[in-house]
């Protein structure tokens, strides 16, 4: 080929690959925005462009290889023909070696799959010593993983490989997320003169005549179906509504019981891992902004001892209470987050619950001690919200509440927001964040001693419309977005999904020990 028609082609091939990522680009944007009002993708205020660049960049750490076509189930992946072996095998381990191992997914008729995108847990664990520590999975796209482990404890081993989801079963998971975001609904009470009125309330409600609630500081709107009589300031309470069934015949048949957490057969028995002479684990101090290795950590004789740094036993309330003294902990999310707050009331006798005179799920929730001199609240954030009813004014944007907080002494912020989104379209969960985000930079330059810790999602979401992939999609984001800021990434996904225990939404209480002595850790290093 001549010099210039060399040249030429290689003009049109870079165009082409230009074009083709642009198309690329803008596909996902309107992926994102096919749900949504053209009104809730403009932050003029402040972010002209979010979309530009963020949000491309989440998007594509969001992506996940699909399956090429509609299947039937008979193709899907089978948990009990897939299977995994130990690659590299040894006659002994030592602490702190590297382990891998290959899965091979297999359809209902033990064929060997093409292609990637299923879903898997693994984790190395032993029944006998309390020990648990979680894999990293590599999806080789087609058909073949790689499962990676970091040998952490002396003594007996043995591996779990567990399918959450088939990639045909997640490909339904990611079309119901962005095309029915009103799978879950809530409802709004609203009361005048001795009449209530109990409607519809959701983010949007497209083509209902709707009471529009919005809130400027958030750029975030709300809307419940108009009352037939009441005005919509009447508007005084909000609670869970229910769940739409949003599943075929056909799709049901992905997400039966036999086919998703379940574990791999194997032909990979226990073995003994032996001890490493001199071999150190971290000893850095836990302070605000250091990243979670993976692993970040891992169980032994049911005691979580993390990679991060160096953590500590909070094992006696007193150890508790000191580390507290003299302190304020603001605490803003969900449930999950509420458990802390009622493990630290239950194990120190001297923090004190004061009735606030409202229901007790969403809250809120203080407890002060006196002895010691601190404080530690627990407040809802603001709808979605799935609890019982409670007053709309109970309900605050956690953007809003750290805007309120000015320059203070010993002033902790714990904060999570994940498993009420699920069942929306990303970009939701995106506006959320990013607000939550500017007002942590805002809090943090008026108030720069301030800590701030934000609890990563758990695994173990088994409700409906719920699923440990989507709660993996939103806690990829989240990580993402604070990844720049000091604050400090409790790793709890790791500590929910390799403990002994089934993983659960609301974890056991030996889980929720060690969660808290993690943020004690990071409070009083």
């Amino acid at each position: 080929m001549k010099k210039p028609a060399f040249i030429a082609l290689c003009i049109v091939v870079l165009l082409s690959g230009f074009f083709y990522r642009l198309n690329l680009r803008e596909s996902y944007i309107r992926k994102a925005s096919t749900t949504l009002p053209m009104t809730t993708l403009t932050w003029t205020t402040k972010n002209p462009n979010p979309w530009d660049e963020e949000l491309w960049t989440l998007l594509q750490l969001t992506e996940w290889p699909l399956p090429p076509n509609n299947t039937i189930l008979e193709f899907s992946t089978h948990p009990k023909t897939s299977e995994f072996f130990l690659l590299h095998p040894r006659s002994s381990y030592v602490v702190g070696e590297n382990l891998e191992i290959l899965i091979i997914a297999k359809d209902h008729k033990r064929r060997e799959k093409s292609y990637g995108g299923d879903f898997f847990h693994a984790k190395l664990h032993s029944p006998s010593l309390k020990a648990g520590v979680s894999g990293s999975v590599t999806d080789h796209h087609n058909g073949s993983y790689t499962a990676s482990f970091i040998l952490q404890w002396p003594g007996e081993t043995m591996v779990s490989i567990k399918l959450m989801h088939s990639s045909e079963a997640i490909a339904i998971l990611n079309e119901k997320k962005t095309t029915r975001p009103d799978k879950v609904f809530f409802k709004g009470y609203f009361v005048k003169n001795g009449t209530e009125e109990v409607v519809e309330c959701n983010f949007d409600l497209p083509g209902q005549d709707v009471c529009e609630y919005y809130d400027s500081l958030n750029e975030e709107k709300w809307v419940c179906k108009r009352p037939r009589t009441l005005p919509c300031d009447a508007y005084r309470d909000h609670s869970s509504g229910g769940n739409r069934v949003i599943l075929n015949k056909t799709e049901k048949q992905f997400f039966s019981m036999s086919l998703i957490e379940q574990e791999l057969s194997s032909s990979v028995n226990t073995f003994n891992v032996v001890p490493q002479e001199d071999y150190v684990r971290v000893n850095n101090t836990c302070v605000s902004g250091l990243k979670n290795p993976n692993p970040s950590g891992f169980y032994y004789k049911d005691l979580w001892t993390s990679l991060v740094c160096s953590n500590q036993d909070f094992n006696t309330s007193t150890m508790v209470a000191k580390c507290l003294a003299g302190k304020m902990v603001y605490m803003f999310g969900d449930s999950t987050l509420r458990q802390w707050w009622e493990y630290l009331v239950k194990f120190v006798p001297t923090l004190k619950q004061i009735d606030l005179h409202v229901t007790h799920n969403p809250g809120p929730l203080l407890a002060t001690d006196s002895d010691n001199n601190y404080i530690v609240q627990w407040r809802a954030h603001q709808k979605p919200l799935r609890m019982e009813r409670t007053g709309i004014k109970e309900l605050r944007y956690i953007a809003s509440e750290l805007d309120r907080l000015g320059p203070r002494k010993n002033m902790i912020i714990v904060l999570t927001c994940w498993s009420h989104f699920l069942t929306y379209p990303i970009v939701f969960y995106v506006r959320r964040l990013w607000h939550i985000r500017e007002a942590i930079r805002q809090l943090l330059a008026r108030s720069p001693d301030t800590r701030i810790l934000i609890k990563s999602a758990n695994t173990g979401y088994r409700f409906d419309h719920g699923s440990d992939w989507l709660s993996y999609q939103l806690d990829t984001v989240m990580r993402a977005m604070f990844s720049e800021l000091p604050v400090t990434i409790l790793d709890v996904w790791q500590m929910t999904s390799c403990h002994r225990e089934p993983e659960n939404l609301h974890p056991v209480g030996t889980i929720i020990k060690n969660e808290v002595d993690l943020m004690l850790s990071f409070i009083c290093p």
